[in-house]
């Protein structure tokens, strides 16, 4: 880690340098696009021709879109996608749905990325025909990304009910139980109650002052995010929420974009402990990560909206239930209706018309003079592309660069740090897929197992450091009569643990299975942002795109799946879902904050 942290800051300087040049290098794209448009297009190629050390979409070379089909062809040109997860397999799908030949590419045996499944065996299960069981007895289960809140991610709610890939609602009740001395206590997320007398959500009253001071942070974060972004604009008001509109207006010029979050609870009244022992416990159950403090500010209306502390009625509801007399529910998010075997069928009618090689690392990616690329692959193969989308890590595709100048790229590309850059072999990069639930503290254990999806056990280490330990409950978080709507007693505990506190053991016969989370989750950063604005000047420069969760403002599936659609509008595929006007302006913002076309 300490090395890693020295080359990052080595990196971050050559990438100061390089934001320091952004305005008067979108300056000048900005004036050769508005000569290409309205004076010459030759005028425009000439001029970007000046600055070869950055791309001007459409003028470039390698930035503009390959040609349409000529009468008797059979293929616009070769594109080259190196990884298989939501970004690549978006990319490939809608480059083949318009003519392209694509080639994909993914080290692991199967595309997905870190939309990963897990297979549960046991003999227990009751069948029906809306279960998720399989012939074989076995549950596929969504085991990273899980549940989505669909008015927020728009695109890839789109493109679900055009591969009529059915959803259904997923009731997420996230279940906090603090252990740190003097901070003892309990909170259901969903549930805005506090009762102290009776042991409900006693943590809103031992930290009654903080939740009130979060409050206000939100509420001002929202406040002034809405007045950059002309929210109150006549203009706008029909407009549904967005994650993407951070930026538009004069979304810009907002200072909570680089203002943390935590820096203006803070100054709000906020406490240490409740940053530590409430707010990041309770989001590191959703972002695998547990460094929040350079979580931009002007993302906190949009968490809040989804998975919120402070619920209300628009989100979250609480009551009776045939589980809990006193349950409770975010009601923001949906999930596949099959759960994992649903994931998997995106995946596969993604890439059905694309030529798939699994189990397949590339080596390099060598730009030829003529502007072809030759992709070399670990088992000799080669593919001679017009265009190549590297829709994998950063360091990874710096490495399989080979050009004659590729000074730009390292330095953006070297950049991004990740949650496995401060815990690479520890905490929340690694889980245990078990059934043993002696894991769960026993006065809650049956109530947790029979209606929270995610638990959440907070300590205070030997050494003094604050352990966050989650469990993620699949017998909840997996839909369908076949599986979330049995009772305890007519399937088997499904769990997922992450950091076990110090002490806790799993019995090693109850254990199914593992997982890694190595390059899955990008650190919300001030760093990051900055050199995911920066990765415009690369975007089309000598034909290489770059999509992923890296690339943008945040790390979500419908983030990453709109990057690789803008890489291939970019390379000339057309938008998929022009019908769709919430999804086109989505579509449209982020393309606005990346810069690819």
């Amino acid at each position: 880690v300490e090395r890693r942290m020295a080359r990052l800051s080595a990196a971050r300087r050559r990438l100061a340098l390089v934001a320091s040049c952004l305005p008067a290098a979108i300056g000048f794209r900005e004036f050769v696009r508005f000569v290409g448009t309205y004076v010459s297009g030759a005028l425009a190629r000439g001029l970007a021709r000046l600055t070869p050390w950055f791309a001007v979409p459409g003028y470039s070379l390698g930035a503009a879109p390959l040609p349409e089909m000529a009468a008797g062809a059979t293929s616009r040109g070769t594109v080259a996608v190196v990884g298989g997860g939501i970004a690549g397999c978006g990319a490939a799908w809608m480059l083949r749905r318009d003519g392209f030949d694509v080639v994909l590419y993914e080290a692991r045996p199967a595309t997905s990325g870190n939309a990963r499944t897990f297979d549960w065996v046991d003999d227990v299960w009751r069948k029906s025909d809306a279960s998720n069981t399989n012939d074989d007895d076995t549950v596929k289960s969504c085991v990273s990304v899980t549940a989505w809140p669909a008015l927020l991610y728009k695109n890839y709610t789109a493109l679900l009910a055009h591969l009529e890939i059915e959803t259904c609602p997923m009731p997420l009740s996230w279940f906090l139980n603090s252990k740190v001395p003097g901070y003892e206590g309990t909170l259901w997320g969903a549930d805005p109650r506090c009762d102290v007398e009776q042991g409900v959500n006693t943590l809103r009253d031992v930290f009654r002052s903080d939740f009130t001071a979060y409050a206000r942070a939100e509420r001002f974060a929202r406040s002034c995010t809405d007045f950059f972004t002309l929210a109150w604009a006549p203009w706008k008001r029909g407009d549904t929420m967005s994650m993407y509109t951070n930026h538009t207006g004069l979304g810009l010029l907002n200072p909570l974009n680089v203002v943390p979050l935590y820096t203006l609870f803070r100054t709000l009244g906020g406490t240490d402990d409740w940053w530590d022992i409430v707010f990041t416990p309770y989001y590191t159950a959703s972002f695998l990560v547990d460094e929040l403090r350079p979580f931009p500010a002007v993302f906190g209306p949009i968490i809040e909206a989804q998975i919120p502390l402070n619920p209300t009625p628009d989100n979250s509801w609480h009551g009776r239930s045939w589980k809990s007399d006193q349950d409770c529910k975010l009601t923001t998010c949906v999930t596949w209706k099959d759960a994992g075997a649903g994931i998997r069928k995106v995946f596969k009618l993604l890439v059905e018309d694309v030529d798939v090689r699994v189990d397949t690392r590339i080596l390099q990616v060598v730009v030829r003079p003529d502007g072809k690329k030759v992709v070399v692959d670990e088992h000799d193969g080669q593919v001679l592309a017009d265009r190549v989308v590297f829709a994998c890590p950063a360091a990874a595709a710096a490495t399989m660069i080979k050009k004659p100048s590729k000074r730009l790229e390292e330095t953006i590309l070297a950049a991004p740090v990740y949650a496995d850059d401060h815990h690479p072999a520890t905490g929340h990069m690694h889980a245990v897929m078990h059934s043993d639930s002696s894991v769960i503290d026993e006065r809650y254990r049956d109530d947790f197992l029979a209606r929270g999806s995610n638990y959440v056990e907070v300590t205070r280490l030997d050494n003094g450091e604050i352990n966050i330990e989650n469990q993620y409950n699949f017998g909840v978080q997996t839909p369908g009569p076949g599986v979330a709507e049995l009772p305890l007693a007519k399937k088997p505990v499904m769990l997922i643990s992450h950091a076990l506190g110090e002490g806790k053991k799993i019995d090693a016969d109850l254990v199914r299975g593992g997982g890694n989370h190595a390059r899955a989750h990008p650190l919300y950063s001030g760093w990051n942002v900055m050199a995911q604005l920066s990765l415009r000047l690369c975007q089309g420069r000598d034909g290489l795109y770059y999509c992923s969760n890296w690339t943008t403002p945040g790390n979500c599936h419908d983030m990453s799946l709109l990057s690789g659609f803008l890489c291939a509008h970019a390379i000339g595929a057309k938008y998929p879902f022009p019908q769709d006007a919430e999804a086109k302006k989505d579509f449209h913002r982020l393309n606005d904050l990346m810069g690819v076309f």
